[in-house]
């Protein structure tokens, strides 16, 4: 595993870092429990220093079950969870201070610390003045609750705001050869900034394994049905196209699609990591050895340019 300093901060986290929402236990389809308990633990053992997670995922469940995981080695784990999302009242977005002070220790509960390492804010709240949302995040950070914050999904006029009154340490956006939207501006407030970025929606929520020989069908509650719009009637033909030229890519190379998806990301301006979910050991092991692919700048360039038609919608 590769380790990098986050931003402005003094963590040093994984270059591959387990992303959680699938195991909450909901909009991810059924889960067993004890295969996502051991994916947990088999992230930790080989390298994966940072867990990334969020009160959303199953309604708190994801952050009971990473709690339990991590009781008795909490010290050498960087837990990063979000706020602002209120799933008692369908997911309303709320960063005012109030809120804040109540979700963080909501959190600290199920995760069972007294200390959230990154703490970030999941969506935009545009009820809420971003300043009164630095504030509190200020205050909990003076009162060692939290030793840095960063923001999700923010745009890059919200970024700059939030710059002007913390530092904030990282972006959270989804970012992938399927979804390049960050590359119109967002990236380079970022990297002005020292902003580090950390990707979700990696894999195209698995698309970009090369898993899926024909377009899959997902419940309306699944988010790979109403999160991401690669799934759709539309959007598919583009999309297998672009897989099928990453697993020619990938045999030549000897490794896999979704390996070229992450050495990819992380060849990018400003990505200091990428988020991977995983909810069996084998995937945590397989997105492990993606830090070990190395490509040269025309095969980085190759990847490119077979994801360019696809976001140039």
């Amino acid at each position: 595993m590769e380790y990098i300093k986050l931003g402005k901060s003094d963590l040093n986290v994984s270059r591959v870092i387990l992303g959680t929402w699938a195991i909450g236990g909901t909009q991810w389809g059924d889960l067993n429990k004890q295969d996502a308990v051991k994916a947990v633990e088999t992230a930790i053992d080989n390298g994966m220093n940072c867990i990334d997670t969020a009160p959303a995922y199953g309604e708190g469940r994801a952050e009971e079950l990473i709690g339990g995981v991590i009781r008795n080695r909490r010290e050498s784990i960087i837990l990063a969870t979000k706020c602002g999302l209120d799933f008692s009242r369908r997911f309303s977005i709320d960063l005012s201070k109030e809120f804040i002070n109540k979700d963080l220790d909501n959190s600290l509960k199920r995760l069972d610390t007294d200390y959230i390492d990154l703490y970030q804010c999941h969506w935009p709240d545009r009820k809420t003045p971003i300043e009164e949302t630095m504030h509190a995040l200020l205050e909990l950070q003076q009162k060692g609750k939290i030793r840095y914050f960063g923001v999700s999904n923010f745009s890059a006029e919200q970024i700059a705001e939030s710059a002007r009154h913390a530092d904030i340490v990282s972006l959270q956006p989804q970012y992938s050869l399927l979804d390049r939207g960050i590359e119109s501006g967002i990236q380079d407030i970022c990297v002005e900034k020292d902003i580090a970025i950390i990707s979700y929606g990696s894999l195209g929520a698995g698309i970009l394994t090369g898993k899926y020989e024909q377009r899959p069908a997902f419940d309306k509650k699944d988010a790979r049905n109403f999160f991401y719009r690669f799934f759709s009637e539309k959007h598919w033909p583009k999309v297998a196209a672009l897989v099928e030229e990453m697993k020619k890519m990938a045999e030549e190379k000897g490794t896999s699609p979704g390996h070229l998806a992450i050495a990819w990301l992380l060849s990018r301006d400003g990505v200091a990591a990428t988020l991977a979910g995983a909810r069996t050991p084998e995937q945590v092991l397989d997105n492990c050895e993606a830090v070990n692919l190395r490509l040269s700048e025309e095969e980085l360039a190759g990847l490119t340019a077979l994801s360019d038609s696809l976001n140039a919608e």
